[in-house]
């Protein structure tokens, strides 16, 4: 009895390895024939971006992941739906970004975030990306991560909300202009756009602070 179960759960081990190196796509149409484990390996891969995104979000941890395990849900549900016209996770991001929708009408929340942007915004990737999360400083920096990233958060808020998914959609999850336009609904042009009015807003507000304790 014992070697058989050593050899279900070799064999277990073996299909999960194979799986492993099928793409998004290739996986999300198993899960659709009813292949469990390819769902299982799909979660272990988006589990963690999808919960930051929503939580940069929605700002509260509990609710991030609730939206995040309804969001797998959802998936799991509707692979059938999957079209491979679509990446996976393009699929997976609009999913999630419907459900932060219903929320966001009754609650007003605004996402974290981990970069500046500097020097003129006209162009669609004409800022170069100031990580905070900077080993190099010095301890007697002015500002520290804490206090860049309170400034940071603070700014965000005072977004408006019709811009935030677009501008974390592209700057945080590093989704394309044409991916961000599936996600949302939005056309091209109105993607460029939200996301530019967003860096502006992100620009006029935390600059003035930073710029005593940042080197752009």
């Amino acid at each position: 009895m014992g070697d058989e179960r050593k050899g279900v759960h070799a064999d277990s081990l073996k299909e999960k390895s194979k799986l492993k190196e099928l793409s998004d796509e290739e996986l999300i149409l198993k899960v659709a024939e009813g292949n469990n484990v390819s769902f299982d390996i799909l979660v272990d891969r988006y589990k963690i971006r999808l919960y930051n995104y929503l939580f940069r979000l929605v700002r509260n941890e509990d609710e991030a992941e609730e939206i995040a395990q309804e969001t797998f849900v959802k998936a799991f549900i509707h692979a059938g739906k999957y079209k491979t016209i679509a990446k996976f996770s393009t699929w997976l991001y609009t999913i999630a970004t419907n459900l932060v929708r219903n929320r966001l009408r009754a609650k007003k929340r605004a996402p974290r975030f981990l970069s500046l942007w500097s020097h003129n915004s006209d162009s669609e990737d004409d800022g170069r990306t100031i990580d905070l999360v900077d080993h190099s400083r010095q301890p007697d920096s002015q500002f520290n991560d804490t206090e860049l990233s309170e400034i940071i958060n603070d700014a965000i808020e005072k977004i408006p909300e019709k811009y935030r998914v677009s501008f974390v959609l592209r700057e945080i999850n590093q989704l394309s202009y044409e991916e961000i336009a599936a996600v949302t609904g939005l056309k091209l042009g109105t993607v460029r756009s939200r996301i530019n009015r967003a860096r502006n807003y992100f620009r006029k507000l935390v600059e003035p602070i930073v710029d005593r304790g940042v080197d752009f």
